[in-house]
């Protein structure tokens, strides 16, 4: 049926190599994901302190140190792919991603190499940060120019494969957790290496990736056109500063949800480990077929951003039911579920409008300038959302509202934005 649903709209083959492209976002979101998914152990072998909470604070700050390197590689990458191609781009990038993630893997603990094992931590982060800077906003560009007609369900795909890494490494997390428990359920050893099995994993995907895609080479492009990053601040900085507060609001969302919420559900709602990890597979899941269905809804709406805007209400509620699980866990649960929805919902209307905003003579860099300038603050959101959660047993709820609020009203200015090219479409349409 979905096959039937692209041959509608035009899909043709030669996008397959898109999707084939879009499978190197499996790996930098699974490098991330399995990262935040095991924050509480990783600290006990990085950073080890008789108080838990300022050991997950280091770890959740090291997190967050690997985003702030993305407006680097944005820059860096976004660079190549305006001189050198956007494919190469990104295929580039998924180089400098998946070395460090399996250098992470047998990395020595503090209590082996002493100081030096956080120092090295950090290095790898951070070279992780440079490479996520490069794969998902060259994407979305790609998506607009190449296939305009389909570009929300394109990006919406893309969406749909990156969530797949992060369900691959909640998998292979809950996977790893449960085998272990089974075979060697008094070996503390054995346990406290279950968070570096993930990572180690990751070469395999990297080989996959690897064979699948072909090698592509630099590709000058026809017209080389020269220009600074002060044109994009001269000519579009209303268009840069929205999107920018777009990807904060809407990163701080996802890591919250996607990332934060196993660490919170061990906790703060007292999980265990295996059943934090098979929520999150569940949640994953869900995600995994919502995108490329908001994706094609999104495709037959004329005014994307003010159906989105109604959505950004829906999960403001949802977030504000979330109190709700100091009463009953499954009423949390629930409003977990409808958060993912709404979210899904939101991105998958919204993330095209990151290329579609800017000239062509710069919108691969100032796309990846944008969604990855706000994607290095939104890496504080396990932070900022652990700091909050342990202040109050409210303190999750209180903070995804304070974010939705800040993406309603930057859908409100995007939606002013976008209104000449609305009425312009709706004109055309009549």
């Amino acid at each position: 049926m979905f096959k039937k649903i692209l041959i509608q709209n035009g899909l043709t083959r030669d996008m397959g190599d898109f999707i084939k492209s879009s499978f190197g976002n499996i790996i930098e979101w699974y490098d991330f994901t399995i990262y935040g998914l095991f924050a509480l152990q990783i600290a006990k072998s990085f950073f080890p302190n008789d108080n838990r909470l300022i050991s997950l604070i280091l770890i959740f700050a090291t997190f967050a140190i690997g985003f702030l390197a993305r407006p680097l590689g944005s820059l860096i990458f976004g660079i190549l792919g305006d001189n050198y191609g956007k494919s190469y781009a990104v295929n580039l990038s998924i180089w400098l991603m998946a070395i460090p993630t399996m250098l992470i893997g047998v990395l020595p603990s503090y209590q082996q190499i002493g100081i030096l094992a956080p120092v090295l931590l950090v290095v790898l982060r951070i070279c992780q940060g440079i490479s996520a800077g490069g794969q998902f906003s060259g994407l979305i560009t790609i998506a607009v120019e190449k296939y305009s007609s389909n570009r929300s369900l394109l990006v919406s795909l893309v969406y749909s494969i990156s969530v797949i890494g992060c369900f691959a490494a909640s998998l292979i997390g809950y996977l790893s957790i449960t085998i272990i428990n089974l075979f060697t359920p008094e070996s503390l050893f054995i346990k406290s290496l279950i968070w570096r099995v993930p990572f180690v994993l990751s070469i395999v995907l990297f080989y996959f990736y690897h064979k699948m895609v072909p090698h592509i080479e630099k590709e000058l492009v026809a017209e080389k056109i020269s220009f600074k990053f002060t044109d994009i601040m001269k000519e579009q900085p209303s268009r840069f500063f929205c999107m920018l507060v777009l990807s904060l609001s809407t990163g701080m969302i996802y890591y919250t949800l996607f990332t934060y919420l196993v660490t919170y559900m061990q906790l703060h709602a007292g999980l265990s480990k295996q059943m934090a990890f098979f929520v999150m597979n569940g949640i994953l899941a869900i995600s995994v077929i919502l995108y490329p269905t908001f994706g094609y809804l999104a495709n037959n709406s004329i005014n994307r951003v003010q159906v989105a805007q109604r959505y950004c209400l829906c999960l403001l509620v949802a977030g504000v039911l979330f109190n709700l699980h100091v009463l009953n866990p499954y009423y949390g649960l629930m409003s977990i579920v409808l958060m993912v929805i709404f979210f899904c919902a939101v991105t998958s209307y919204t993330t095209s409008y990151f290329a579609e905003v800017f000239a062509k003579k710069y919108r691969m860099t100032a796309c990846s300038l944008s969604f990855n300038g706000g994607m290095s603050i939104a890496g504080c959101a396990p932070l900022l959302a652990e700091l909050f959660s342990s202040q109050s047993r409210f303190g999750l709820s209180y903070f995804i509202v304070i974010i939705s609020c800040f993406m309603f009203a930057t859908l409100l200015a995007l939606r002013k934005i976008m209104k000449p090219r609305i009425v312009l479409v709706s004109h055309n349409a009549k």
